[in-house]
C-alpha cells in the first residue's frame, strides 16, 4: 500500500517519468534527436546518437546549430531550419544525402537519413524552437541503390504514363552534350511533376562553324503536347539559325518573328552564350531569361546582368549583346527560373541562393567513393537540382553548365614494345584520358575495346609475335566532338586470307565498335584510325513533390490566391498569391471586368503577389500592349517577387 502511495506521489511531481529516467532513455535513445531552441536554433539538447553523428565534437551543447556543424552550410539545412521556425509548420523527408565532417579530417562523408523536423510552441502558441528526429538510412538507401541499378531503376521508375512523357520530352531535347577538348559541358532536366505532361523549357550546347560553342535555354509557357510543340519548334529555329553562321542578335530576331506568328511562342524566354573555348572569350544575350552565374574554382561567383528585354514577341525591341569571359578553372551556369522560383520570394533572393548553394558545392572536400558526382559540371548540375529540390519543383527544371578547364587532359602518346603485355597499357591510358574528358563509361569502354583490338592485331599480325617491334598509339579530341585513335606499326600489313577460319574478327568487331575505321599501308607499316563521335547524356527526370506532414496549414509558402477590387474613378485590382496556370485565367478575367471593353483604365496592384510566373507576365504584356496610354497601370514595390519579374522582363514602364 505504501509502494502504491509513493508511486501515485511520483506520478504526480513527475508526469514524464523519474527524471534521471527521462534523460537515460533519452540518451540511449537508437534515433539522433535534436533540441534547438530560439531563432537562432540554439542546442538545448543532444542525445549519443546526435552527438555521434557529427563526430562526438566538443561543444555543441549552447550553440547555435550553424555554429556547431558550419560544413552543412550550402546544403539547404539549416534553410528548411530557419523555415519551420517560420512558418511553425512541420517538415519531414526520407533518405536526404547529406555530407558531415564525421572525423573532424576536413574531408565531407556521404550519409543518408530521413528526419523530421516538429517545431515546440510556447502556451500562447509561439514557436520557440523545434525537435529534430532522425533516423540514418545509409544501409538501406545503399541496398536499394544496388538493387535500382541491376534493374535499370532510371527506366523503371517513370513506368506508364510518365514513361510517355519523358519520352517526349527526350525526342524534343539534345541526346546530351558534346565531348570537347578545351570544354566540359553536362546539363540535366526535370519536367514539373505536378502534372504528368511535358514540359516548355529547353535547352541545347551545340559546337558553330567557327568552333565557338553556343549553349542556350528557354522557357515555354505552360506545359503539355502545345508547350512541347512550340518548345521544339523555338529550338529548331535556333539552332539553324546558329549553325548557318547567323550572329546572336539575328537568331533571337528569328525566335521573335516565329512567336509573332504563333501564339503559344509568345511571353518565351531564352538566354544564350556564345563561347571561345580557346581564349575563354563570352557573348551573352537574353529575352527575359535569368542571367547566367559565372564562378570561379573557389565558389566566388558574379552574375552576367544586362538591360532587361521583355520575351519573345513582347516589344519589338532589339535583344543587347554583352560581352564577357571566363578564365580558366571558371564555369557558367544557364538555368531556367523553375530551380530558384519560390513563392514569397524575390528573384534577387533567389539568386543569391544559388550562387551561395553552387558556391558550397564547388568547395566542399568530399570524400572518395561516395556517389557524389567526380567530375565538376556533373556534381554542380546533379547537387543544384537535388539541394533546391528539397522545397519542391512547381516548374520545369533546366540546368546547364559549362567549365573553361584548367588543365584540360593531354591524350595518349604511347610508343610501346609489341609484346602482349602493352594491351594492358593501351587499355590503361586510353581509359584514364576517357575518363578525364567525362566520356560516358559504355562508351569508353566500346573505344577501350576497339583501340585494343587495332593493338592486338599489330601485335600478332604485323610482327608475328617479334618483341622488337615497336607500336604507337596516339590519341586526339577535334573541336566537334570527335574522337581519333591512331595504332601505327612498321610491321608488314598482310591481308585476310580467304578462308580465315577463326580469325579475322577484328577488324569486323572495331568496325562495329566505332563510327569509321580507316587502315592505310605501305612501306613505313600499318595504320589503323578508328573515329567516334563522343556525346555526354542528360538526365531527364520529373521532379516530385516531397512529403509534408497533414496539419492544419496550407503548403508552407502557399498564400490563397484571391483579388481584391476597390471601384472609383480608375478601378484597382489588388492581387494576392500567386499569378500561375492554375490562376492566370482568373486575373484576365478581372482585368477585363475592370476595364469594361478596354474604357476605362485600371490599376493593378501586385503588391501580394508571391509568385509571378511567366504566363502571368505573358498576359500583362498583352494586356499592356493593347491598352491605350495610361489606360494600364501596375503596381509592385521595389523588392517585391513582382518587381524582379516586371524589371526583368521589360514591363516595369508600367510601374509609377
Amino acid at each position: 500500500m505504501t509502494g502504491e502511495i509513493l508511486g501515485g506521489v511520483v506520478e504526480q511531481q513527475h508526469p514524464a517519468g523519474d527524471p534521471a529516467e527521462v534523460a537515460r532513455a533519452f540518451e540511449h535513445m537508437p534515433a539522433v534527436l535534436w533540441a534547438f531552441e530560439g531563432p537562432r536554433h540554439r542546442v538545448v539538447a543532444a542525445n549519443r546518437a546526435a552527438r555521434a553523428s557529427v563526430g562526438d565534437r566538443p561543444g555543441i551543447i549552447g550553440r547555435p546549430i550553424r555554429e556547431v556543424i558550419p560544413e552543412m552550410a550550402g546544403q539547404q539545412i539549416f534553410e528548411m531550419i530557419d523555415e519551420v521556425y517560420a512558418t511553425g509548420n512541420p517538415v519531414s523527408h526520407a533518405d536526404r544525402r547529406v555530407l558531415v565532417d564525421r572525423n573532424g579530417d576536413g574531408n565531407l562523408e556521404e550519409d543518408f537519413y530521413t528526419y523530421t523536423f516538429l517545431p515546440t510552441h510556447d502556451d500562447e502558441g509561439g514557436v520557440t524552437g523545434m525537435v529534430v528526429h532522425i533516423v540514418e538510412t545509409t544501409h538501406w538507401v545503399r541496398q536499394r541503390q544496388a538493387v535500382e541499378a541491376r534493374a535499370d531503376d532510371s527506366e523503371r521508375r517513370y513506368r506508364e504514363a510518365r514513361d510517355v512523357v519523358l519520352a517526349l520530352q527526350r525526342s524534343l531535347l539534345p541526346a546530351g552534350v558534346p565531348v570537347l577538348p578545351g570544354l566540359r559541358l553536362a546539363a540535366r532536366y526535370l519536367v514539373s511533376g505536378t502534372e504528368a505532361a511535358a514540359g516548355g523549357d529547353w535547352f541545347d550546347a551545340v559546337v558553330l562553324p567557327d568552333g565557338q560553342v553556343a549553349l542556350l535555354v528557354g522557357d515555354v509557357v505552360g506545359h503539355g503536347a502545345e508547350a512541347a510543340g512550340v518548345m521544339g519548334q523555338l529550338r529548331a529555329v535556333a539552332l539553324e539559325a546558329l549553325v548557318s553562321g547567323a550572329s546572336v542578335l539575328d537568331m533571337l530576331g528569328r525566335l521573335d518573328t516565329l512567336a509573332a506568328s504563333v501564339e503559344a511562342a509568345q511571353g518565351a524566354t531564352v538566354g544564350v552564350v556564345v563561347l571561345d573555348p580557346h581564349s575563354g572569350g563570352l557573348q551573352y544575350a537574353s529575352r527575359a531569361h535569368p542571367p547566367p552565374l559565372v564562378l570561379g574554382p573557389d565558389g566566388a561567383g558574379r552574375f552576367l546582368d544586362g538591360a532587361p528585354t521583355g520575351p519573345l514577341a513582347s516589344d519589338g525591341k532589339p535583344g543587347l549583346l554583352h560581352t564577357d569571359g571566363l578564365r580558366p578553372g571558371e564555369f557558367v551556369l544557364l538555368y531556367s527560373d523553375g530551380l530558384i522560383e519560390r513563392a514569397g520570394q524575390t528573384l534577387d533572393s533567389g539568386r543569391s541562393d544559388l550562387a551561395r548553394v553552387a558556391a558550397a558545392v564547388l568547395s566542399e572536400p568530399v570524400a572518395p567513393h561516395s556517389t557524389v558526382p567526380e567530375l565538376m559540371v556533373d556534381r554542380l548540375s546533379a547537387l543544384l537540382v537535388e539541394r533546391f529540390g528539397w522545397a519542391g519543383y512547381r516548374d520545369d527544371v533546366t540546368v546547364l553548365v559549362a567549365e573553361l578547364p584548367a588543365d584540360p587532359p593531354e591524350p595518349p602518346d604511347l610508343r610501346l614494345p609489341t609484346r602482349p603485355e602493352s594491351l594492358a597499357a593501351v587499355r590503361a591510358a586510353v581509359g584514364h584520358w576517357l575518363t578525364a574528358l567525362g566520356v560516358p563509361r559504355p562508351e569508353a569502354v566500346a573505344v577501350q575495346h576497339a583501340v585494343g583490338e587495332a593493338a592486338a592485331n599489330a601485335i600478332e599480325h604485323a610482327y608475328r609475335g617479334d618483341p622488337s617491334g615497336e607500336l604507337t598509339v596516339t590519341g586526339a579530341l577535334d573541336g566537334q566532338g570527335r574522337l581519333r585513335l591512331t595504332v601505327t606499326d612498321q610491321g608488314r600489313w598482310r591481308p585476310a586470307p580467304a578462308y580465315p577460319g577463326d580469325r579475322g574478327r577484328g577488324l569486323t568487331m572495331m568496325r562495329a565498335l566505332a563510327d569509321d575505321v580507316e587502315v592505310s599501308t605501305g612501306d613505313p607499316g600499318t595504320r589503323v584510325t578508328l573515329t567516334h563521335r563522343v556525346r555526354r547524356p542528360v538526365e531527364v527526370g520529373i521532379a516530385t513533390v516531397p512529403t509534408v506532414p497533414a496539419g492544419p496549414a496550407a503548403y508552407p509558402d502557399e498564400v490563397p490566391f484571391r483579388i481584391d477590387r476597390r471601384d472609383g474613378d480608375r478601378p484597382v485590382l489588388e492581387v494576392h498569391g500567386a499569378v500561375d496556370p492554375a490562376t492566370v485565367d482568373r486575373l484576365q478575367q478581372a482585368v477585363r471586368a475592370a476595364r469594361r471593353g478596354g474604357v476605362v483604365p485600371v490599376t493593378v496592384d501586385l503588391t501580394g503577389v508571391t509568385l509571378l510566373s511567366s504566363v502571368g507576365v505573358r498576359l500583362l504584356h498583352r494586356m499592356s500592349a493593347g491598352a491605350p496610354a495610361a489606360g494600364m497601370q501596375l503596381v509592385a514595390p521595389p523588392g517585391s517577387p513582382a518587381f524582379q519579374v516586371l524589371s526583368l522582363t521589360g514591363l516595369d514602364h508600367l510601374l509609377p
